[in-house]
């Protein structure tokens, strides 16, 4: 089929500059802010997916990474931005030592919600426990001016 021909060859492009990156070791640093909209979620993603691929994730790993980052960014949508879309959401990738670290910050307060048990009909808050099954480490920081997400997926 032409989409699994197109699947193989955007493989074969993030090959390519996976090794150029890798032969410099140098450390990748790179941020992303956006409006706190829904909508600008599928930017977000293809933002991580792109850096993730990049710095040589597997394909398992990109995923992992883009449902844990969207669903921090979903949570500071939410939950993090009390002026609605006048709210900002920052986004910064960091590569450094075969480590992703990614943080998403937002301007709101942290509110913990556990998810439901599963006899109760309740689909929400299960964002937090995916971050923690999916990365190699979780971290929340609440603060007077935000909250802070902080992801870390390491390369294998």
């Amino acid at each position: 089929m032409v989409v699994n021909g197109e699947i193989r060859t955007m493989i074969k492009k993030n090959t390519h500059k996976v090794n150029s990156r890798d032969d410099r070791k140098q450390p990748i640093i790179e941020s992303l802010e956006i409006q706190s909209q829904g909508r600008k979620l599928l930017e977000v993603r293809q933002f991580v997916e792109k850096l993730a691929a990049e710095c040589g994730y597997s394909q398992s790993d990109i995923f992992d990474i883009k449902v844990s980052v969207g669903e921090a960014c979903a949570n500071a949508i939410e939950h993090g931005s009390p002026r609605g879309k006048r709210n900002r959401i920052k986004i910064v990738f960091e590569f450094i030592d075969d480590c992703a670290i990614i943080k998403i910050s937002d301007e709101g307060v942290f509110k913990p919600r556990f998810p439901a048990l599963d006899t109760q009909l309740n689909y929400r808050g299960r964002g937090i426990p995916f971050m923690l099954a999916l990365m190699d480490d979780v971290e929340i920081k609440e603060g007077e001016c935000g909250t802070t997400v902080r992801l870390v997926k390491i390369r294998n």
